[in-house]
């Protein structure tokens, strides 16, 4: 009976400094939000985003989080952003460049003016808004960094 007594550790590690899910790294969130963002426009009967406007602002959301994240998901992030940025910028389209701003709203019109039966595409322009928001500065700006305040928030710093 006492060496069951000594396999057993003394304290079972609890909530150490707010740690409510045990250790979590930015990739701890933005993989996660990656599988429901994707199963809630496949159509999930748990994750509902069934209008463009959630398709929009999920993709802002998992566009931060990637770029937050790094490695991987911030080269596919950045890679959406450029296409963007390379078919929407350019100065030949518009006969001067709108700027990283103006592709912002372009984006955003894109999400939210056509009627969408595919929740795809207005999740897709989402993602590429939240790449360049941080990028155009301004009020896109200020959404990024909410967005990256609250994983901060959320997120343990690595030691």
């Amino acid at each position: 009976m006492h060496a069951l007594l000594a396999a057993v550790p003394a304290a079972v590690p609890g909530i150490d400094g707010g740690k409510i899910l045990g250790t979590i790294y930015v990739v701890g969130i933005a993989a996660p939000a990656t599988i429901l963002f994707i199963a809630g426009i496949r159509g999930s009967d748990t994750i509902k985003i069934d209008n463009k406007k959630k398709a929009m602002w999920w993709g802002i959301v998992v566009g931060n989080l990637w770029v937050a994240a790094g490695g991987t998901l911030a080269d596919v992030a950045n890679g959406l952003g450029d296409i963007s940025k390379g078919v929407l910028g350019g100065s030949e389209l518009w006969g001067s460049a709108p700027g990283l701003g103006g592709v912002g709203l372009i984006l955003v019109a894109c999400a939210w003016a056509p009627k969408w039966k595919r929740m795809v595409w207005p999740a897709m322009f989402g993602l590429s808004t939240g790449v360049l928001m941080a990028e155009a500065g301004g009020l896109w700006g200020v959404v990024a960094n909410i967005i990256r305040m609250l994983l901060a928030v959320v997120v343990t710093k690595g030691t």
